[in-house]
C-alpha cells in the first residue's frame, strides 16, 4: 500500500518535471541563443557551480607594518603617492595602484603612530 503511494507520487513528480522542462526549452527558444548562454552563467554563478578565480589576499596587518618599515627607513614625511611606491618595492602584494593608495591613505589616517604633515605621513 505504501509502496503504491510511493510510486505514484514519484510518477506525479516526474511528470511535473518533464512538464516544467518543456516550458523552460519554450521560454529559452523565445530568449534567442546569446541571452540564453549569459542567463546559464548567472544561473550557475548564483548556484556556486561556476568558480571565479579569488584574489590573493594580503595577511592581516601587512599593510600597516609595511607603511611603518617604509618611513623608518625614509626618516622623513613621504606624500601618499611616494608611500604608495615604496610599500609595492617593499613587496606588498596589490592588483591595483589606485585601489593601494586609497588603502594606504586609510590606514595612514588611521593609524595613531602615524601623523598627517603637510609634506606627507611621518612617524610620530
Amino acid at each position: 500500500m505504501v509502496a503504491e503511494s510511493v510510486q505514484s507520487a514519484l510518477q506525479s513528480l516526474k511528470l511535473e518535471r518533464a512538464r516544467i522542462d518543456d516550458a523552460i526549452s519554450a521560454l529559452e527558444g523565445l530568449m534567442g541563443p546569446g541571452k540564453v548562454a549569459r542567463k546559464a552563467v548567472k544561473a550557475a554563478a548564483r548556484v556556486g557551480r561556476v568558480r571565479r578565480k579569488k584574489r590573493a589576499k594580503a595577511p592581516r596587518g601587512l599593510l600597516k607594518q609595511k607603511i611603518h618599515e617604509v618611513l623608518k627607513a625614509a626618516r622623513k614625511p613621504l606624500p601618499p603617492f611616494a608611500l604608495r611606491d615604496q610599500v609595492l618595492k617593499a613587496g606588498y602584494p596589490a592588483t591595483s595602484k589606485k585601489s593601494l593608495y586609497t588603502a594606504i591613505f586609510i590606514a595612514a589616517k588611521k593609524d595613531p603612530a602615524l601623523k598627517k604633515t603637510s609634506q606627507g605621513f611621518a612617524l610620530k
